[in-house]
C-alpha cells in the first residue's frame, strides 16, 4: 500500500513539475528541456506500469467530488429549511406538529404527481408524524398555473376546502384546461376565487421555483426530507424506507 501511495504521489508531483516547466519562460525550456523529457517519461512508464494507480486516482477524485456536492447539499438545506418546510403559505397535510416534514414539488398536470400521491396519502396515514407540504410548480403550462393561482388561493381563504380542491384537480387523468378548472371550482365550492388571485400566490410560487432550482429538480414530482432529495416516481417500499430512516436519524439527535 506504502508503495502505491508513493508512486501515486511521484506521479502527480511530476505531472505538477511538468505542468510548471511547460507554462515556463522560453529562455528556461532551452534550459530545462532534457529534464522535462525525463518527466514526461516518468510519468508515462509509471501509468503504463502501474494502471491500477491511476483508477485508483479517479475512484479518489470521484469520491471527493461526491463529498464536494454532499457538503453543498447539507450547507443548502440548512439554509433554505425555513423556505422548504416552514412557509404558511404552501398547503400541508398529515401531522400538525410533525416529527418529519416532505416538501412536496408537484404540478397538477405532472402525471407522475397523479401517481405519488396515492403513495403520499398512504404514508401520512400510516406514519401520523409525518406532514407532506405541497410546493406548487406550474411548470407545465398555463392551466398549470391557473389551477395553481386558485388552490393558493383557497388555501389562503378557505383552507378547509383545500383538500377537496386538490384531489379533484388532481384526479383528472388528462391535462386541465380552463372549463375543467370552473367545475372542479363549482363543485368544491371555490368558484368565487377562480378571478380572484391571492395577492401572495404569485411569491409562493416563485419562491418555489427558486427551490427546486436550488435543489437540481429539473421536473415533478420532486421530494425534500432529511437529507434526501429524490426526484421523479418512486415505489413505495423506497419512499417508506427512506422515511423510516430519516425519522430515526431526526429521533437520534
Amino acid at each position: 500500500m506504502k508503495t502505491k501511495l508513493l508512486a501515486l504521489s511521484t506521479t502527480i508531483s511530476a505531472a505538477i513539475l511538468a505542468t510548471q516547466m511547460a507554462w515556463a519562460a522560453p529562455e528556461q525550456m532551452d534550459m530545462t528541456a532534457v529534464q522535462q523529457d525525463k518527466f514526461n517519461q516518468m510519468v508515462k512508464d509509471t501509468l503504463v506500469n502501474n494502471p491500477e494507480i491511476l483508477k485508483q486516482a479517479i475512484i479518489a477524485l470521484q469520491a471527493h467530488e461526491q463529498n464536494k456536492v454532499k457538503a453543498l447539499q447539507e450547507q443548502s438545506l440548512g439554509d433554505n429549511h425555513a423556505a422548504l418546510f416552514n412557509n404558511k403559505m404552501d398547503p400541508w397535510m398529515g401531522a400538525e406538529n410533525p416529527e418529519l416534514t416532505i416538501a412536496y414539488f408537484t404540478d397538477f398536470n405532472c402525471p407522475y404527481c397523479k401517481k405519488i400521491e396515492p403513495l403520499l396519502d398512504r404514508l401520512v396515514e400510516e406514519y401520523p408524524e409525518v406532514r407532506v407540504v405541497y410546493k406548487l410548480v406550474p411548470i407545465l403550462g398555463p392551466s398549470s398555473k391557473e389551477a395553481t393561482d386558485l388552490a393558493l388561493t383557497v388555501w389562503e381563504n378557505e383552507p378547509e376546502k383545500f383538500a377537496d380542491l386538490h384531489k379533484m384537480l388532481m384526479s383528472r387523468p388528462s391535462r386541465l384546461d380552463s372549463g375543467a378548472i370552473a367545475k372542479v371550482g363549482k363543485i368544491t365550492g371555490t368558484d368565487e376565487w377562480l378571478d380572484n388571485t391571492a395577492a401572495s400566490a404569485e411569491t409562493t410560487i416563485e419562491s418555489s421555483m427558486t427551490l427546486m432550482r436550488e435543489f437540481g429538480l429539473s421536473g415533478t414530482p420532486g421530494l425534500i426530507f432529511g437529507d434526501q432529495i429524490i426526484g421523479g416516481l418512486v415505489p413505495y417500499s423506497q419512499l417508506e424506507k427512506q422515511v423510516k430512516a430519516a425519522l430515526a436519524a431526526k429521533r437520534k439527535q
